[in-house]
């Protein structure tokens, strides 16, 4: 996913945001004529600041946060920090967004879980074949149930489309029992090359649009869209979901 390029930031006034407005059209103007870009505005929300604006843009099968003057004069870029209560603002738009982009795509498409019948936590995890941290993660997916933590698995295979390791989730995908397949190719036994419809390419570019390719594989997303990098031993996973329910 790549970022609009705000190169042309200026003062001189841009004349197409009228003062404590939230309209999108709008702000899509402002930035349209600043950037050169057309862009689709998804959100205008308040700050805690005077007179500046969270502008979320839909980038690709992702989304960008900036923020701007109220009057389209300034634009801002870079996270957004209440020094009183240390919380990052900007990551808690980004927790909301990969939130409903993930809650989106699993109401209409299928992952590979791993759910213990007593679930009181879950998480997902967009996992790659081929990677060494995803393997230790798979390893402890026994600890995980049986602390209560379900895992449903999307795949994001790291080489991209069309490699070996897309090819690989192909045909963990394809299996006739798919949560034997993925703890088989997790353990480095290769599985016979198969092919049928599958949603590979869909979760990839969900991945990409979550910020996966920021952080790599394995990524743990909880339930409220907070997106973590590697693995962890079961009991520290507990822990940690309890910090995230917590916040």
């Amino acid at each position: 996913m790549k970022l609009l390029a705000f190169s042309l930031l200026t003062t001189t006034s841009l004349a197409t945001v009228e003062a404590k407005t939230n309209d999108k059209k709008a702000f899509e103007q402002a930035i349209q004529k600043l950037t050169n870009q057309t862009v689709t505005v998804k959100s205008v929300k308040d700050t805690p600041l005077k007179d500046i604006k969270e502008i979320v843009i839909k980038n690709g099968p992702g989304n960008q946060i900036i923020y701007m003057s109220e009057n389209g004069e300034y634009l801002l870029e870079g996270m957004l920090m209440d020094l009183k209560t240390r919380k990052n603002l900007t990551e808690q738009t980004e927790n909301s967004l990969r939130h409903d982009l993930l809650e989106d795509f699993l109401q209409s498409h299928k992952s590979i879980d791993f759910l213990p019948e007593d679930m009181t936590e879950h998480i997902t995890v967009f996992t790659d074949i081929d990677c060494g941290y995803c393997r230790k993660l798979h390893q402890e997916i026994e600890g995980y149930n049986n602390l209560g933590i379900g895992v449903s698995y999307l795949f994001f295979p790291r080489a991209g489309l069309n490699t070996s390791s897309h090819q690989k989730a192909i045909n963990v995908w394809c299996a006739s029992d798919q949560q034997k397949a993925m703890t088989q190719a997790k353990n480095g036994q290769e599985l016979p090359p198969l092919m049928c419809p599958n949603p590979i390419e869909s979760q990839y570019n969900l991945g990409i649009g979550a910020g996966v390719h920021k952080v790599g594989t394995p990524a743990v997303v909880f339930s409220d869209g907070t997106m973590i990098p590697g693995y962890l031993p079961a009991e520290a996973m507990k822990q940690r979901v309890e910090q995230v329910k917590s916040k």
